[in-house]
């Protein structure tokens, strides 16, 4: 490891710049601006790099391209020659050297030594995913108290743990910091790795004494810039709203935040699972047989009667979900605070704008799609057609809004199933919301801004589709595509919403289809009963959604690029 001495700022920001790393970069769902940047046309200049642990380099990158773009991101790397060298005994396992490869970067680079050019495999992983690392950013007391001199600076928030039981959980997380030797600490990645930022829950067991593992969820900032969540959680809990974390603290990286502490929230999951698992029990019972005849699977009754059987759960959550976010939107209001008070704007002016939002989204994907090929899925004219029907649809929105003023405040802005956890015992569910930055496809000055709640709701409702549609996509790869031919499942997809004619077992599908709506429907009403909201509004907050859905699935899963697309469609149909 002698080599890396002679590591310094140029030689990373030199190998930063090669097309290899920039690909690699771009492939991490943290990077935005994938749809502007996709040509890997951009430089990386280096903010700030030090190198803690001999082969942790912390740095800030800033992306950049011409004088019009700008973006700086957090990316801790560690260098390894060989993965065993730098993981605990709890984390040799299989599946986590696959997950750790995955999330390396490799490549070979010529040093000079000693007058002698030689050549080196360079494998720099993100830092957060191994134990190394959050051992010296939290605990390893010679780092800990360089901070200052490293520009890192420990802030708590002595407001959200002022009970007894959070009042442990930090003094815990401290005396660790200090006798780190009486601790085993265990690694776990959160989200499933489908979270703009990396979450980790850390699990700290005091091998001294005989007491309960105490949990804490980390967060590792991606998008160096300021963040909103530490001060929206802290309106939360002067407000004692009882289903969000609190937050301990943050490590600060030359005045932003780059790590954050939390409370970990015990959970049986997000209620996403809940709509998946029980959706699909039932459908590949009812449907098991994809030669069978559903003609008579088109009773009302019939269909509903299967829901209530297979999908209990799935209508307890719709049932009682919408109260607790009722409850967080009145939570997030904050008087005393400015940035948190509630605000009536004019509706003609607000939608007036956000159409013309819309519609700039819509020509930038027009054009991305005629710079592909002319033989590409993308170019088909029906495709083509539903970005258009599309500006016509929002047009016909604008124009028919009834109300003279909209209400704004404060909102979650990306309240998607996966964010909300649940626990259930006795009784009703208990829901945790979670992560609370705003929307990711936003820039930060748009975060801050206020929002309708209907752009809360059009994001949870959109986690509906997104589950029908792949539930459906999933029986056709499982029950309908034959094994011995070259046939694609999207395709197949693609041909019952786009092409009439007959088709091997479209009777089934169609049959299948109309089911799932009608369990979307059913679902949907579930959860809107109490709510009152405008459907105009949640319109146009889902196509805002779908959009930036179809953008990033055309860049980077272009095999899954229907799913939105027939979200899309959907709209335009009912309207």
């Amino acid at each position: 490891m002698s080599f890396l001495k002679h590591i310094d700022k140029n030689i990373i920001e030199n190998l930063m710049n090669s097309h290899e790393f920039k690909a690699w970069l771009i492939s991490r769902r943290w990077f935005g601006d994938k749809f502007l940047l996709s040509n890997l046309d951009f430089y990386i200049s280096l903010e700030y790099f030090e190198i803690i642990a001999e082969r942790i380099f912390l740095t800030i990158i800033k992306i950049s391209r011409g004088e019009d773009y700008e973006q700086s991101y957090f990316l801790p790397l560690l260098y390894y020659k060989n993965l065993n060298q730098i993981l605990e005994k709890s984390e040799k396992e299989k599946d986590n050297f696959i997950k750790l490869t995955e999330n390396t970067f490799s490549k070979k680079i010529a040093i000079t030594l000693e007058k002698e050019q030689k050549s080196f495999t360079f494998n720099l992983l993100e830092a957060e995913f191994t134990l190394f690392f959050w051992k010296n950013m939290l605990f390893e007391q010679e780092i800990t108290e360089s901070f200052p001199k490293l520009s890192l600076k420990l802030t708590l928030y002595e407001e959200q743990f002022q009970d007894k039981e959070n009042m442990k959980k930090v003094q815990n997380l401290i005396e660790a910091s200090i006798y780190s030797e009486r601790y085993d600490i265990i690694l776990e990645q959160l989200g499933k790795g489908n979270t703009t930022n990396l979450l980790f829950k850390l699990t700290l067991i005091n091998k001294v004494e005989d007491s309960e593992p105490i949990s804490y969820v980390m967060k590792s900032y991606k998008e160096y810039s300021e963040s909103l969540e530490p001060q929206t959680l802290f309106v939360l809990v002067k407000n004692n709203y009882p289903g969000a974390p609190n937050i301990y603290g943050t490590i600060k990286l030359m005045g932003k935040d780059a790590i954050g502490v939390y409370q970990y929230i015990p959970n049986q999951g997000n209620v996403g699972d809940i709509h998946w698992n029980e959706l699909n029990e039932m459908i590949y019972e009812v449907f098991s047989d994809p030669d069978g005849d559903y003609s008579k699977l088109d009773e009302t009754k019939e269909i509903s009667q299967l829901i209530k059987d297979y999908c209990e759960a799935t209508l307890q959550v719709s049932s009682e979900i919408a109260e607790s976010i009722k409850k967080l939107h009145h939570a997030l209001i904050f008087a005393e605070d400015s940035n948190y008070a509630s605000e009536v704007v004019e509706s003609d002016f607000y939608l007036s704008n956000y159409t013309q939002k819309l519609n700039l989204m819509i020509s930038d994907l027009q054009y991305l799609m005629k710079q592909e090929s002319e033989n590409m899925f993308y170019n088909l004219p029906k495709i083509s057609s539903v970005l258009i029907d599309t500006k016509d649809v929002l047009e016909k929105f604008r124009t028919e809004f009834q109300k003279e003023s909209i209400d704004v405040q404060p909102v979650h802005q990306d309240l998607h199933m996966e964010q909300i956890l649940y626990e259930k015992k006795n009784g009703p569910y208990q829901f945790y919301f979670m992560d609370f930055e705003g929307d990711p496809q936003l820039s930060l000055e748009e975060k801050k801004q206020k929002y309708p709640t209907e752009k809360d709701l059009a994001s949870y409702l959109r986690s509906l589709s997104y589950i029908k549609f792949n539930t459906l996509l999933q029986y056709i790869e499982k029950k309908i595509v034959d094994k011995e031919k070259y046939v694609v499942s999207e395709e197949i997809l693609y041909s019952l919403f786009f092409r009439k004619g007959t088709r091997e077992k479209r009777k089934t599908l169609d049959a299948l289809l109309r089911f799932l709506n009608k369990w979307e429907v059913k679902i949907m009403n579930k959860f809107l009963k109490d709510l009152n909201p405008s459907i105009t509004l949640i319109n146009y907050y889902t196509i805002e959604r779908i959009l930036h859905e179809v953008q990033y699935e055309m860049l980077f899963r272009p095999n899954k690029f229907i799913i939105p697309l027939l979200g899309l469609q959907e709209i335009i149909e009912n309207n």
